[in-house]
Formats: structure tokens, sequence, C-alpha cells
């Protein structure tokens, strides 16, 4: 059961990719937020840790693991914060690697290391596991919008806009809402039941809400 928190929105998107044996079919994705920066984190850190735990403390806390963080990073040492995870260095190579190891050493380690990368991988050890499954379990999910992107020509440039419909404007209550809150009753399928025999309907409704249209690219 998860926690009792603020809500992890859940947006539905439908599968649009031609050719696709799944075309046509609608699938969850998550809600896009602000990123919180080091400040707000801070800032969020401090209204948990009472009076010993101050926002300017916070901020110094935070700066010093960032630098600290990048430090072990750069020199190809993994860190692990016990409760959240690992943050391991991996390095991206050239396409076609090299034929022998003469020819990788000739080359040099600069001219064969493309990139250095963070990788983070979740806490697995027991009983503070977030792996994606457990995880989802400390998340309150809740649907909210039908995301829909469209693209149009304007004024000879190709644009494109998103249109947010609420899913509540279907009507229909979220199954397991619907299995919590009044525990599977005998009420026809709910309000929204009524007297069609527990069907609800399949409205279509005009998206109620949408932006400008921006940059496809």
């Amino acid at each position: 059961m998860a926690k009792e928190n603020i809500a992890f929105l859940v947006n539905l998107r439908k599968n649009t990719v031609e050719g696709s044996t799944m075309e046509g079919r609608y699938y969850p994705e998550a809600e896009s937020k602000e990123t919180l920066t080091t400040k707000g984190f801070a800032k969020h850190v401090s209204e948990h840790g009472g009076t010993l735990v101050t926002y300017e403390f916070m901020q110094l806390v935070m700066a010093a693991i960032v630098k600290c963080l990048k430090e072990m990073m750069s020199q190809g040492q993994p860190v692990k914060l016990d409760g959240l995870g690992t943050f391991r260095p991996t390095v991206t190579s050239i396409k076609n690697g090299a034929a022998s190891i003469e020819e990788a050493l000739r080359m040099g380690v600069n001219n064969m290391v493309t990139g250095v990368n963070f990788v983070f991988i979740p806490e697995n050890a027991q009983g503070e596991e977030i792996t994606s499954k457990k995880f989802k379990d400390q998340c309150s999910l809740q649907f909210a919008y039908l995301v829909e992107t469209f693209k149009k020509v304007i004024g000879g440039k190709e644009k494109s806009y998103t249109l947010r419909t609420p899913l509540s404007a279907w009507g229909i209550v979220d199954a397991e809402a619907d299995s919590d809150d009044n525990g599977g009753g005998d009420n026809g399928g709910g309000d929204n039941g009524g007297d069609n025999g527990g069907e609800n309907p399949s409205p279509t409704p005009t998206p109620s809400t949408g932006g400008d249209p921006t940059d496809g690219d």
C-alpha cells in the first residue's frame, strides 16, 4: 500500500507511431514538473529537519556533497549513498574500437575514450530496495491528463503544440480508487453506472486546456 503523501501524477498518451503493432493504444507517462534546484531541495530538507537543520546549513551540505561526488567520479570511484543507491562512473568508447592492443595503445586513452558518464544504480539492499517495482509501492499514483501533441504549419514553418485534457472529463473512477472507496460495492459500477446497467460512457471531450503553438525543434 502506498504511503500517504503528495500524489505522483501520471498522464496517458496515445501511441501514434504508424505501423507499430501497438499503434492507437494508450500508455502512462509521468507528469512533467519543474525540476527542484539545490536551493529548493535544501529548503525542503530543512523543513523536515527541525531547528537543528537550517536552510543555510543544508545549502552548505548539499554544495559539499555535489563537489565531492564529482571529485570521486572524476577519479573513477563509485559512491554509495545508503538507502538511495550507487553513483558509478563509466566510459564511452570510439565507435569501432581498436583492432589490437597495440593499436589501442598507439591511439592513446584520450582518443579511445569519448566521454565519461554518471550511472545511478538504485539501492537494492534487503529492506531498503528502491528498484522500480519496490519504489512504486512508496508512491501515491494518480491519473491526471490525456496529453496529445499536434503539429501545424504556421507561416510556412512547422509548429507543435500540446493539449492536456483532465482525465476526470471521462467521468470514470480509477479502478483502484473505486475499490478502496467503495469496497467493490453493489452500486452498479459507482456513480457513473447510473441507469445504463453499470456501463460507463466513453465520451471524447474537447480538450479543455492547451498552450500556444511552440517550435517543434
